[in-house]
Formats: structure tokens, C-alpha cells, sequence
């Protein structure tokens, strides 16, 4: 596997009690994953720009990640997903984000390979 390996998301809120996530909120970004000897991460773009990098790895056939916002940061986030239907061209998973006052959101995620360029 060489380069980097861009998947297409799709994310669906399925639970919140967070103010800043309704249920049925759908986020279309793209992921591109890339993994060295510290470990997979995952950048996550939408509209071109990078929004966020998930760090993590590969733990029994499942994909752990995990982004939390700097403390200097003033709206605290802890997202945390899990990908555990891992197929060559689809992989499923839920992402829970932890918002201010400790709300929870719980979307689901899927992710689709994006054609080779």
C-alpha cells in the first residue's frame, strides 16, 4: 500500500444531548490516512481544508482514533472513533464526540476508498 490512502465519510448524528450536534446532522468530509513507526493517523478535510488529525492504530481488526482539542482551546472536544466493519473499499464504525459539560454525540460513520486519481 503506498501513498496515501483518501476515503470518503459520511457521518450521521444517531444520539446527542450537545447543542452543537442535532440527530440526523449528516458531514460529508474526507479522510486520508497515512501511518509511520508512531502510529496511524487519520486527517480529516472538508472543502480542501484540513480540519482535524486523528491519531491511533489497528487494534483486534479494529481501527481505534482519537482527537482532542488543545486545553488553550475555549470549546473542549474529545472525539473518539471506532471503525470495527473493515472491508477493502468500506469501513464502518461510530465516532462519540465529547462536547462542553461533558455532552455526548454519537454518529455513525462510514467510509467509502476514494477512486484512485
Amino acid at each position: 500500500q503506498s501513498g496515501n490512502d483518501r476515503w470518503n465519510s459520511t457521518s450521521i448524528c444517531k444520539e446527542s444531548d450537545c447543542s452543537d450536534y442535532v440527530i440526523g446532522d449528516q458531514r460529508a468530509d474526507v479522510w486520508e490516512f497515512t501511518a509511520d513507526s508512531a502510529g496511524m493517523f487519520a486527517k480529516v478535510f472538508n472543502n480542501s481544508k484540513l480540519v482535524r488529525v486523528f491519531s491511533g492504530g489497528f487494534t483486534n481488526n479494529e481501527i481505534h482514533l482519537r482527537f482532542k482539542t488543545d486545553s488553550a482551546v475555549a470549546k473542549q472536544v474529545d472525539r473518539q472513533v471506532v471503525l470495527n466493519q473493515i472491508e477493502n473499499n468500506v469501513m464502518k464504525g461510530t465516532e462519540i464526540i465529547t462536547g462542553e459539560n461533558n455532552c455526548t454525540a454519537r454518529f455513525s460513520v462510514e467510509l467509502a476508498r476514494a477512486p484512485k486519481k
